[in-house]
């Protein structure tokens, strides 16, 4: 199976894809478990490159980003503003200007219109994410979320990771 993901994260095309393309030009590891990590790495870039887009396309920019992932429930103020160095001046700035978008109400809550651009913006990230996926095939993207599901839980139940932040670890389903 990491063989499948090196090959395929080797042909994906990087344009405009910074962070995949530079995590696809590394030299591949021996271990097996250090190989499986690089994919998964490389694809997970793949994902936020497309994700960067999708929110450079609406206009979003960093700190509205985040303080839209908040407002949407996907992950905890505080965790976020900590592991991405936002401060309240920031995260207020932002606020404000996704309030002024129609985006978030007075308490800073997501709207219709903000419920639905997040929704969207989402929807377009899924959708430039989906190459290297198609790839796989639904049968080995299952094997492998089978197979990772017990090393997401360890990481999780480690205590160190929490499960709803920006970096990922969902729970399979």
């Amino acid at each position: 199976m990491p063989a499948l993901f090196c090959r395929r994260c080797r042909v994906s095309d990087p344009s405009a894809r910074p962070f995949f393309a530079a995590h696809a030009s590394l030299d591949w590891p021996e271990q097996p478990h250090l190989v499986l990590w690089q994919a998964l790495t490389t694809l997970r870039e793949h994902r936020g490159d497309g994700h960067n887009a999708a929110l450079l396309h609406r206009e979003v920019g960093g700190a509205a980003a985040h303080v839209l992932a908040s407002a949407a429930g996907r992950t905890d103020r505080e965790w976020l503003m900590r592991a991405r160095g936002w401060d309240e001046e920031a995260w207020a700035v932002a606020t404000a200007e996704l309030a002024d978008r129609g985006w978030l109400d007075g308490a800073g809550a997501l709207t219709v219109e903000g419920t639905a651009m997040v929704a969207v913006i989402e929807a377009d990230t899924d959708r430039l994410a989906l190459d290297p996926w198609r790839a796989l095939g639904d049968a080995r993207c299952d094997r492998l979320a089978e197979l990772l599901a017990p090393v997401r839980r360890a990481i999780v139940a480690g205590g160190c990771w929490p499960a709803n932040n920006p970096i990922g670890a969902p729970e399979p389903d």
